[in-house]
């Protein structure tokens, strides 16, 4: 099976969800959407079994960078229109996807998001959550101030307390994840760097417990994305 993986940042890549990836043997195709001398491959609806929209700071919602989501929007209408086909959006590409399905996606009014809390599964039942062997909430990571809301026909998965809706589904093949789960120790150690002031902003300050949640948030994230791909 063949995974496209689009990034929007050159360090927000596929994280944990890579090893879930290469264990199932996906044949992996990276595209950088913020090189703009690079285009994106002609049909790759058709191509590729999975497609991955990762996170980056863009905002999907701005008229002004309408030119630049295009493609990725009508991208992603034709993976969503397409019953054979896989696709997991994270951050952004959660918005991605809820924007195609025809949901709201806006600048949250409450601020920004930032930081580790809790994220509840809202379906234990659902198939995603087959592997988390009945863990009902674990720690996410959070580094957002644009919110989606829930897709009309989609489920409400994941709920969060400073924003509720942290991942929905769509016919058990469309994954739209709000949070970071697939964060590793040194792609955190990266963002605290690179995304500086949009965390000053926020106020989170790191404590000593971080890395002690990152790595509960780790195994959760790993059995849910093993879930996801599993269906």
């Amino acid at each position: 099976m063949r995974c496209l993986i689009v990034r929007f940042k050159d360090c927000e890549g596929p994280g944990t969800l890579l090893d879930s990836l290469q264990a199932r043997n996906y044949r992996i195709t990276y595209h950088n959407a913020y090189d703009e001398r690079v285009h994106i491959v002609p049909a790759a609806h058709q191509m590729f079994d999975l497609v991955v929209f990762l996170g980056g700071p863009q905002t999907v919602h701005d008229p002004e960078q309408h030119r630049f989501f295009k493609p990725w929007l009508e991208l992603a209408s034709h993976l969503v229109s397409m019953k054979d086909k896989k696709v997991i959006g994270i951050c952004l590409g959660s918005q991605i996807l809820a924007t195609v399905l025809g949901a709201k996606v806006y600048e949250g009014e409450k601020g920004p998001e930032v930081g580790f809390s809790d994220v509840k599964v809202v379906n234990p039942s659902h198939p995603a959550f087959s592997k988390l062997n009945g863990i009902s909430t674990f720690p996410a990571f959070h580094l957002h101030e644009d919110v989606f809301e829930i897709p009309k026909g989609a489920d409400h998965l994941l709920q969060g307390s400073f924003y509720s809706n942290q991942m929905f589904g769509y016919k058990n093949r469309v994954f739209g994840i709000q949070c970071h789960l697939e964060v590793t120790q040194i792609m955190l150690d990266v963002w605290k760097k690179v995304h500086s002031e949009f965390i000053k902003k926020a106020g989170w300050i790191p404590g000593p417990e971080t890395e002690d949640l990152r790595s509960q948030m780790e195994r959760a994230g790993r059995a849910l994305f093993e879930g996801i791909l599993d269906l």
